[in-house]
Order: structure tokens, then C-alpha cells, then sequence
């Protein structure tokens, strides 16, 4: 469009003919040398009308061509693009012998670049550059050529036309030539601009292409290579208008470790006593793959999968082996000693660890967690049962092993907290399949109040005989213990009259087995839970969808959240970071990102924010409760 402009503002800057010199024509020279006069004075509409006129009276006049060309440009000016198209191709098809051919040659091919058909304006580009001969026409068609090149995403092409046009160009459009030169390899990557190296023989455009090699470099993280080759650009040019840009990298490059900055790490144990979890595992990274393929703009990131062989010291080698091929984060172990976390700490990599090993982020600024925690559980239940459901007294009945005794403190801290109370604790042996003893203790029946000490009847009732109710202090009854277990107490508790309490369980009560052993007992109860296949949330649709159609079956929390923590990096790479601590500082401070397990956030000491799904048990089946 900017070409037609120019033409347009030349032409209206010309001098118009004298009344004098329009009076001594013929008619139809007095017809064109009038629309000329309103062209070259700026009366667009006045112009294009007495141009219409000449045309239809004069088809075959010497000026028809002129005023063909100079109609179309008007046409153009005003948006009318079909009509423009129209013009030019009568002016090509019936003149081509006359002086504005070449250039309604260009001119059509320039006018389906800016209607933006770029594919139709390099096949007009190669039609015509045979038939145009002129050397500043030429080199506008190569400037339009790259143009055109660069809009279907060929780069390389567009860029080798820019270098061939620079060769034929007067000196003052170099620096335009070079800059659009320049910006074109922000698009190629180092391997792209070495190859086009030899195609420029002289000094420029050689010393630009080898300023964006360097400068290439330094962004995909050879920052070695990269300050090699902006020093020998310097020592070359040091005068060059590009120098400082030169100068400003190597300055920011200087002290950054080398990395590769699309390869991430995964270490998974895909042989050994935990191989299953990471099969799960590595399924969760092949949808990660497959689905950001997919989406518009997606880098092309590398996977390096290293096999932790369920073993510390294969999970010691596995970091060191990732860092020598210099990825730039890396996902897992699923379970490591401090050592492995220490290590991958003292390598600065920063790692998104799959654990729920206590204190594991406190061992290096680079260690993140992404995956759901006892106390994660703990909070997400207890914030809803007090905001929500407007509980407030609750008790706890769990196993006498390290995995209750956790949550029975995790919980009881929860409630406290948040300005709640703890009206009875029982435990019963891990092993246990009778709890009626615990249930008793808790409900004050293990030793009922001796006769004296019970309240007396009220007034006109008699002392009820036979044995005594349970006296229920509490809204909620927390039960950390496994499905099968919890499918045995239900039960129990009705046996014992404990009812009209709510029923709170961890994740471990999400199996359809708590409700084929406890039925009707696990109503209403409230669990959660790290991912749910029928959450309502459209990122988690999509992904079950997409995994059962790849695996025939529904993904579990595993994959999940493997899915979730890659997709999490390849979005933070898309940032560009220039190092490892780039990465960290982008993963500590980005946005949220919306995830198949909900958003992800990570707090100040980087562990993830990411709230659990809460389900109630309705009827036969596992609802999620939405916020």
C-alpha cells in the first residue's frame, strides 16, 4: 500500500499543465491533460471521474496506459482493490509495449500482497520478473519478493532475496535493506544463518549476518560460541552501526552458564521396583508432547528421558547426566534421599520434583514441587468444611501407624488454626478389622458416667433403661485410612448410632471400593483429591478425552500431573530465557497457569499452590463439589 502512496503523492507533487498548453490540443489530448491537472493538484475524485471518461472515449489513445496505471492508484487509495485488479490487468493484457507496463506489473503483484493473498502475489512475483527489466523496478520486486517470502513463513528464501537484491541496490537503500535483513533472522535459528554465511561475499551483508549469529546463539544458550562470534564481528567492525548491540550481548552473556534451552530433563524409574508409577509417568509426558505439538506456535522442545532405575545412585548419575547435556530444567524423581534433591540443587538445575518428601524445597532455590501433599489435602478439606458447611467441632479416628498419625496432626493444626475445635481423638491398630472399642471411646461409651453422675430425667419422664446413646460432640469425623478400611469403620459407626456427622476421608477414599464395601454408609462424604477424570474444568476434559483416545482408558493423578508440570515449563520457555536462573525466576514469578489438575502457582518457598478437587460421595457415585 505504502508503494501506491508514494506514486500518489509523486504524481500530485508534479507540476500541472498550463491552460495555455490544453488549449492548443486535440480533444482527447485536452480530455487526459485535464484529469492529469486535477491528479497532479490533489482533487482525487475529480481525477478518477475525467480518467473514467478518457478511457471510455479514448480506448486506444498513447496516454490510455497513463491514465489506466494512475486510475488504478486511485482506486487503491479509496480501497476499491477489485477495481485497481481490474485496471491493471487491462493495462498488461492491451499495452504491454507501453512505458507504465513494467510497472502495473508490480503493481499487481504488490496489490495481492497487501490484500494479504501472499501465496497469489509469488506466483505474480515469478510471472513477471522475466518481462521486468528496469533496474529500480527490479530491485522494488526483490524488496516485494521478500516481503511476500517472509509473510508464507520462509525466512531463509526471503532473507537470500534480500542479499541478492543488496548487490544491485544503490547504496541508499543499503542500511533499509540490511535492518529488514537483520530482523528476518530473528526467525532462523544458528544452523539457518551458518549456511547463509557464504552467499554474501562482500563485507556487508556478511558482517550483519554474522552479528545475528551471534546473537542467535546467545538466545538458544551457546553463550561460548555466541561471545566468540560477536568478539570477531567487533574486531572486524568495530565501527559498525551495530556495534553497540554487539557489545550489550556479550555484557549480558558474560557470567550465564551454557545451557540448551528447549531440552528439559525427566527422570523416571522405568525399570525397578517403582518401573510402573514411572510407565505412568511417561505416559503423562507423551500427551505433553503430542497435545503442545498442536498448538500455535509451539517451540520445538526436546525430551531427555534419564532412567532412575528405582535406585539412589542411578538417580545421582541420572542428574549428572542431564546437566552434561545441558538441559534447562528437568521433572521428577518420583522419589529420591536429600542427596539426589542436593545435587540437582548444586548443578543449578532447576528441577519439578513429583514427591511428597517433607522439606524438599528447602534444600536449593531451584527445587520446586508440583504435587499434592498430606497437608495440601488437610487444608483443602478443612477450609471447606468451616467457610462452606459451617463446621466447626470435629474428631478424629485414625490408624496407629506413621500415615495417621500425620494426618491426625496435620488436621488437628488445620482446625486450630483457623479457629476451630478438636473434641476427641481415638487411634486403633493399622491392622485392625473390629472398631468398635475406638468408636465407644469416642462417643463416651467406652465407660459410661456412673448412675449418680448422669443428668436426672426431666420432669413427669422416667430413667430410660437399656443401654446408653452415644453422646456426639463433634459435626465432622476425619478418618485418614484406605478405602478398604474406611469400607469396614462406615459401617461401624452406624452399628454404634453415630449418625447426622459428617464424614471426612483423603484422597485414598477416591476408589469405587470404599463404595461397594460401605454403600449407603458413604453418602455424603467428603474426600479429596489430586485430579478428577469428570471435573467440569475444560483443560481437563480435553485432556481425558485426548488420553483415552491414545490409551483406551482414563488417566490417573500421575499422569496428570506429569502432563501438567512439562506443559508448565514449555509455556515458561516460550518466555525465552537466556539461563537456568531465567527459568527459576520465571516458574517462581509467572501467572497462573490453568492446568488438567487445576492452577498451578507456586508459592515463595516453590511449592504449588494448586488447591485439591473436592468430591462428595452422592447416591453411587463421586461429584465434584465446584467453588
Amino acid at each position: 500500500m505504502l508503494f501506491f502512496l508514494l506514486l500518489l503523492f509523486t504524481a500530485g507533487c508534479a507540476k500541472a499543465p498550463q491552460p495555455s498548453l490544453i488549449d492548443s490540443k486535440s480533444p482527447a489530448d485536452q480530455a487526459f491533460l485535464l484529469a492529469e491537472k486535477a491528479y497532479a493538484e490533489g482533487r482525487t475524485q475529480e481525477a478518477s471521474e475525467a480518467y473514467t471518461r478518457f478511457i471510455q472515449h479514448h480506448p486506444d489513445h498513447e496516454n490510455t496506459p497513463t491514465a489506466l496505471f494512475k486510475l488504478s492508484t486511485l482506486h487503491i487509495a479509496q480501497g476499491n482493490v477489485s477495481q485497481a485488479q481490474g485496471l491493471l490487468d487491462t493495462l498488461i493484457r492491451s499495452f504491454p509495449q507501453s512505458k507504465p507496463y513494467q510497472e502495473a506489473l508490480l503493481a499487481r503483484c504488490n496489490l495481492w500482497y497487501t490484500d494479504q493473498q501472499a501465496s497469489r502475489a509469488l506466483s505474480c512475483i515469478r510471472e513477471s520478473e522475466a518481462r521486468i527489466v528496469q533496474p529500480d523496478l527490479r530491485i522494488r520486486l526483490g524488496l516485494l519478493r521478500a516481503d511476500t517470502l517472509a509473510a508464507l513463513n520462509h525466512p531463509v528464501q526471503a532473507t537470500e532475496s534480500l542479499i541478492q537484491i543488496l548487490q544491485e541496490a544503490p547504496r541508499s537503500l543499503h542500511s533499509l535493506i540490511l535492518e529488514k535483513i537483520l530482523t528476518l533472522t530473528e526467525s532462523l535459528g544458528p544452523d539457518a544463518l551458518t549456511s547463509l554465511v557464504p552467499s554474501a561475499r562482500k563485507p556487508e551483508p556478511a558482517a550483519t549476518l554474522n552479528l545475528a549469529l551471534g546473537l542467535r546463539l546467545a538466545e538458544s544458550g551457546r553463550y561460548r560460541s555466541a561471545e566468540k562470534v560477536l568478539k570477531e564481528f567487533l574486531s572486524a567492525h568495530p565501527f559498525h552501526t551495530k556495534a553497540p548491540l554487539a557489545k550489550d550481548m556479550i555484557a549480558t552473556i558474560a557470567h550465564k552458564e551454557e545451557v540448551d534451552p528447549l531440552a528439559i530433563g525427566c527422570l523416571l524409574p522405568l525399570s525397578g521396583r517403582f518401573e510402573p508409577f514411572g510407565l505412568q509417568a511417561l505416559r503423562g509426558v507423551e500427551m505433553a508432547m503430542a497435545l503442545y505439538a498442536q498448538a500455535p506456535g509451539a517451540l520445538p522442545v526436546r525430551i531427555l528421558i534419564e532412567d532412575t532405575h528405582s535406585d539412589e545412585t542411578a538417580t545421582a548419575q541420572a542428574i549428572r547426566t542431564l546437566n552434561e547435556k545441558q538441559v534447562i530444567a528437568a521433572i521428577g524423581p518420583l522419589a529420591a534421599n536429600p542427596e539426589s534433591f542436593q545435587l540437582a540443587s548444586d548443578l543449578h538445575i532447576p528441577l519439578i520434583t513429583l514427591t511428597q518428601q517433607e522439606g524438599v524445597t528447602r534444600i536449593g532455590p531451584g527445587i520446586f514441587r508440583n504435587f499434592m501433599t498430606p497437608a495440601m489435602q488437610v487444608q483443602g478439606l478443612v477450609s471447606h468444611a468451616m467457610t462452606k458447611q459451617n463446621l466447626f467441632r470435629f474428631a478424629i479416628l485414625h490408624p496407629d501407624d506413621t500415615y495417621g498419625q500425620n494426618f491426625r496432626d496435620l488436621f488437628w493444626d488445620a482446625v486450630e488454626n483457623m479457629g476451630g475445635r478438636i473434641t476427641g481423638v481415638e487411634s486403633y491398630p493399622a491392622r485392625s478389622t473390629d472398631f468398635s472399642e475406638p468408636i465407644r471411646r469416642l462417643t463416651g461409651l467406652h465407660h459410661p458416667p456412673p448412675k449418680d453422675r448422669q443428668p436426672p430425667p426431666t420432669h413427669g419422664q422416667e430413667r430410660e433403661s437399656g443401654p446408653p446413646k452415644p453422646i456426639i460432640q463433634f459435626d465432622a469425623l476425619f478418618i485418614p485410612d484406605s478405602a478398604e478400611r474406611a469400607g469396614l469403620i462406615l459401617p461401624q459407626l452406624a452399628y454404634n448410632d453415630v449418625e447426622g456427622v459428617r464424614l471426612l476421608g483423603t484422597n485414598l477414599w477416591h476408589s469405587p471400593r470404599l463404595m461397594q464395601m460401605a454403600g449407603a454408609h458413604a453418602r455424603g462424604a467428603l474426600i479429596p483429591t489430586g485430579f478428577f477424570v469428570e471435573s467440569t474444568l475444560p483443560q481437563t476434559r480435553e485432556f481425558v478425552q485426548h488420553f483415552r483416545e491414545t490409551y483406551g482408558e482414563d488417566p490417573g493423578y500421575l499422569e496428570a500431573v506429569v502432563f501438567d508440570s512439562l506443559m508448565l515449563l514449555f509455556h515458561a520457555l516460550e518466555q525465552k530465557p537466556f539461563s537456568r536462573t531465567e527459568l527459576r525466576e520465571i516458574l517462581q514469578k509467572g501467572a497462573p497457569h490453568e492446568g488438567v489438575t487445576g492452577v498451578i502457582l507456586f508459592s515463595e518457598t516453590r511449592e504449588a499452590l494448586t488447591p485439591p478437587f473436592l468430591l462428595e460421595i452422592r447416591g453411587s457415585a463421586f461429584r465434584e463439589i465446584t467453588p
